[in-house]
């Protein structure tokens, strides 16, 4: 599942150092400078992540024109500047991220990695794999074998052979394809033509139907990458490392874990303060988005590492979903932001990971578990 990007901006090194960046994560990139070309783009093509410098005239009217778009109202939006805009503004242009200028080759990675987990998200949640296959289609009292055309996380195109009225609530029974897994779901006819194709919009799923659902979309959204083959290096046993096989669960995370065995007790100490607690009760925000539309959801900070936070949230997140903190920290002027990613949950309690924090913030992190009461 290959994402593409659209860069509009006139800044050669910017664009040469988002380009390398964008490249690295396989994130395919099309760029240009003028505002007509780009909105032909945005018109033609579908694209998952859209950077626009608003240090040229014509770049927020670029973002505004993404959230008009038809195929990339859901794309998340990058606003590229060489001055400090508060990030309310940024959203009220439709920008969900913000690069600043002068760009390194670290600012770029730093960002476009928290960001990337969110555009895969929006790429497997409407992506439509091909099917092809028998399924059950409950209309009130009749029931119809249809044909199912393709599926996603959010609904499917089916083919009954004759018309169906649209907007109507419907029962479709069908088992993943290649796998022995049977879901019944509620959906709606949104959509409907003379031959008999009728698009379905899921409704509503079990949680264990919407598990299997999604891990059964992330399988086929993972391309097996290219490797060259290369030559094998030594490598001593006091550093010798172990990589984790991917559970089944853990299919679609974009990074790989590694485990490096403590060799000694000095590295034993630095993990254990790694992971070192305090209690931390502060509100927190925290930023989401819903259909490619950013959401603020309030919370309640619990404790607090230098690797990330737990904290009681008001409303339901995903795991694994890609989010946006505001915390409050002891002894800070005023509240830090930090990107991280949904670990864990039990009821309304959520573990939240810290993503691309750099060293200055980190130690500032580390500093104010160390003032903590130890969790």
């Amino acid at each position: 599942m290959t994402l593409r990007c659209l860069v509009f901006s006139e800044d050669e090194r910017a664009v040469r150092l988002l380009r390398k960046s964008l490249t690295d994560l396989e994130i395919e990139v099309d760029q240009c400078t003028e505002l007509d070309r780009a909105q032909h783009l945005l018109l033609q093509q579908k694209f998952d992540g859209v950077i626009a410098d608003c240090e040229l005239d014509t770049g927020p009217e670029l973002l505004r024109s993404v959230r008009r778009s038809k195929h990339n109202r859901r794309s998340i939006i990058f606003a590229l500047t060489g001055t400090q805009i508060k990030m309310g503004d940024a959203f009220e242009m439709g920008a969900h991220f913000v690069i600043y200028k002068p760009l390194s080759s670290e600012r770029a990675k730093r960002t476009l990695n928290a960001a990337h987990g969110l555009m895969m998200r929006e790429k497997r949640q409407h992506y439509r794999h091909p099917a092809s296959q028998q399924a059950k289609l409950r209309i009130g009292q009749r029931t119809l074998e249809v044909e199912l055309v393709d599926l996603s996380q959010k609904g499917a195109l089916i083919h009954a052979g004759a018309p169906i009225k649209k907007n109507q609530p419907v029962e479709l029974t069908f088992t993943l394809p290649e796998t022995s897994c049977e879901l019944e779901v509620s959906a709606r006819v949104t959509r409907s033509d003379a031959t008999g194709k009728a698009g379905l919009k899921f409704e509503s799923l079990s949680e264990d139907s919407q598990s299997r659902l999604l891990q059964w979309a992330v399988q086929r959204s993972v391309e097996t990458p290219v490797h060259k083959p290369r030559k094998p290096e030594p490598v001593s046993a006091a550093s010798r490392s172990y990589s984790s096989p991917e559970p089944p669960e853990a299919i679609g995370f974009d990074f790989e874990v590694e485990v490096i065995e403590p060799q000694n007790e000095n590295e034993i100490d630095s993990r254990q303060r790694a992971t070192l607690r305090g209690q931390h009760h502060a509100a927190v925000k925290i930023l989401t988005f819903d259909n490619g539309l950013p959401v603020i959801i309030q919370g309640k900070c619990k404790n607090l590492s230098e690797l990330g936070l737990a904290a009681k949230v008001d409303e339901e997140l995903g795991l694994g979903d890609a989010v946006l903190l505001q915390v409050e920290l002891p002894g800070s002027p005023k509240p830090v932001v930090l990107h991280a990613t949904v670990r864990h949950r039990e009821e309304d309690r959520y573990g939240f990971e810290f993503v691309g924090v750099d060293a200055a913030v980190k130690d500032m992190m580390r500093q104010c578990v160390y003032d903590l009461p130890v969790e």
